[in-house]
C-alpha cells in the first residue's frame, strides 16, 4: 500500500477570510441573487449577480434543505443521499402520514448530516393548503450551538426554512 504525505495543504483568500472571521462551516448558495454595488470611479450603480456564501448555521441549514429535497439515487457518486420528503405529499395527509415523515426524520437526518445532533421533530399538516409545517430542534456541537430550534415548510413548491 503506498503512503502519500501532505505536508502542505493550503487554501485560497477566501476560505482563509473565512477562517479568520471565524467560521467553521463554508456552503454555496447556488441561487442568484441581484446585488447593488456601486462604483464610485464610474460613479455608477451596478446589479450584479454573484454566487454568496454561507457561514456555519445557514450552512448547516442547506444542507438540511438539500437532503430532505434530493432523492435517494439521484446523486451518483452517494446514491443513498437524500430523504426526498416531497414523495409524502401525494400521500392522504392523516397521523399515520405524519409520522412516517417524522419517522423518515430521526431515523436517517442524523446519519447523513453527522454536524447536527437532532433532539425534537414536529409535524403538522394543513389540509387546506396540503403542506406539512416542521419544527426540527437540533444541537450544533462543533460550533458550541445547543438547542437551536427552526421552523419549515414543505409544499409542492418545494421545502422553505421560514
Amino acid at each position: 500500500m503506498a503512503l502519500i504525505k501532505l505536508t502542505d495543504i493550503s487554501v485560497d483568500k477566501r476560505d482563509d477570510a473565512a477562517l479568520d472571521n471565524g467560521y467553521l462551516y463554508k456552503d454555496l448558495f447556488l441561487d442568484l441573487e441581484t446585488a447593488r454595488y456601486y462604483n464610485r470611479q464610474l460613479e455608477k450603480t451596478d446589479n450584479l449577480k454573484d454566487i454568496e456564501g454561507l457561514y456555519d448555521l445557514e450552512s448547516i441549514k442547506n444542507s438540511i434543505a438539500n437532503i430532505f429535497l434530493t432523492s435517494p439515487g439521484q446523486k451518483i457518486l452517494n446514491p443513498e443521499f437524500g430523504l426526498d420528503l416531497r414523495r409524502y405529499l401525494f400521500e392522504p395527509m392523516n397521523n399515520f402520514t405524519v409520522y412516517e415523515i417524522k419517522d423518515d426524520i430521526k431515523n436517517n437526518l442524523p446519519s447523513q448530516e453527522p454536524r447536527i445532533q437532532l433532539e425534537k421533530v414536529e409535524i403538522k399538516g394543513n389540509r387546506e393548503e396540503h403542506s406539512y409545517y416542521i419544527t426540527l430542534q437540533i444541537n450544533v456541537p462543533s460550533l458550541n450551538a445547543y438547542g437551536i430550534s427552526f421552523k419549515s415548510l414543505l409544499n409542492s413548491n418545494g421545502y422553505y426554512i421560514l
